[in-house]
Parts: C-alpha cells; structure tokens; sequence
C-alpha cells in the first residue's frame, strides 16, 4: 500500500519554484521499505531499511531526555557551637573556624557544613541555667573539663567528648568538645565532622 502526495511550495505571489512527487511505501520501517522521489529530472530510490533501528534510537533518546531533570542543590548544614567568645582560646578557634570553612567542609549527601557561634547568651550564665533547656546547640567547647560540673547535662556529655586543646593551642589544659546527646540529624553529623577536624590540628 502506497501514499502518493504533491507538494506546491509557494513564496507569495510569486510563481511555482518547486514540485515534486513523493512515493511512500507505508512499510517505510519494514525490511522492504523504500523512498522514492521524483524531481522530474530523475528518480531517486532509498533503501530505508535500517529506519526502524533508528526510531528506537530516537524514541529511546526523547525517553531519557523526559527523565533527566536538574538535581536540586543541597542545602547548607548550619552547626551551632557554643562556646566561650570571651575565653583565652576564642582567637584560636576563630582561626580554625576559618581554616576549616575555607577546606569546603561536606556531608557524605554533598551538603555544605556552615558553622555559626552562639553568641545570645553568656558563657557561664547558658552553662548554669540554660543548657539543655531553652539552649539547643550541636556542638559544645568548654574552657576546662570543670566547667561541667555547673550542668549535670554537660556533665553526662563528658564521657565522649573529645580534646582539642592543639587547634586552641591550650595543651596541656584539656580543651573538652562534644556533640550533646539532644543533637540529632544533620547538623549533629556535620558537628562530629567539624569536632573531627579540630581534633586531628597540629
């Protein structure tokens, strides 16, 4: 079965500039397919035989190009750190606050770790009535180990903190860091890698 059209193409009023006759053979992605085309000069003849292995190529394309949408970018991490600003190590770990926003700290996702201080209250006034409560943070630096016994809280969050007294360049006072128990999600895990950081500093 076969289709037969004629096409005028048409500039305006100006006169015919082409006609041709197309022949079509409807099995055109069949093993026998065949074009011919007719220009009133000569007769070409095209063995379409391979149209059907590049429709599925085309149609396959269209599909995953439909499927592949932009990845949203992760959101930033925010970490909370309480810590003494007034302290004799707060320069030092403002220091190591920039050094390790400049390395381009990840989670495993690809979101990126911001580290904000608390600084909405006192260091020994949060540390006596506020920890724990109406204080939510995700990472905890004390002066001094004994600055825990002002919070049974902190006090119960000693056991797995770990020493940072390099990155304050406090050594051999103890420097306690930890992420608090009431810390959970994301911003707990981008806590431990920032802790993580400032326990391996020389």
């Amino acid at each position: 079965m076969s289709v037969t059209a004629d096409d005028n193409c048409h500039l305006g009023d100006a006169a015919t500039v082409c006609s041709q006759s197309l022949i079509l053979d409807l099995g055109i992605c069949g093993r026998y397919g065949q074009l011919e085309i007719n220009d009133g000069t000569a007769r070409l003849r095209y063995d379409l035989r391979m149209c059907q292995r590049w429709l599925y190529v085309v149609v396959a394309s269209l599909l995953l190009g439909m499927g592949c949408h932009p990845q949203a970018k992760p959101q930033p991490v925010v970490v909370h750190v309480f810590r003494d600003l007034h302290s004799p190590y707060a320069f030092e770990l403002d220091h190591r606050i920039l050094e390790f926003q400049a390395s381009n700290p990840r989670l495993p996702s690809g979101a990126p770790i911001v580290i904000k201080t608390y600084d909405d209250m006192d260091y020994d006034t949060a540390l006596k009535a506020h920890f724990d409560k109406d204080l939510r943070v995700d990472v905890v630096i004390l002066n001094a180990t004994t600055d825990a016994a002002a919070n049974p809280a902190i006090a119960a969050n000693l056991a797995h903190a770990v020493d940072i007294c390099a990155a304050a360049k406090a050594c051999p006072t103890d420097v306690p860091a930890f992420v608090p128990s009431s810390a959970t999600g994301a911003p707990a895990q981008a806590g431990q890698v920032f802790l993580k950081a400032l326990s391996q500093h020389k």
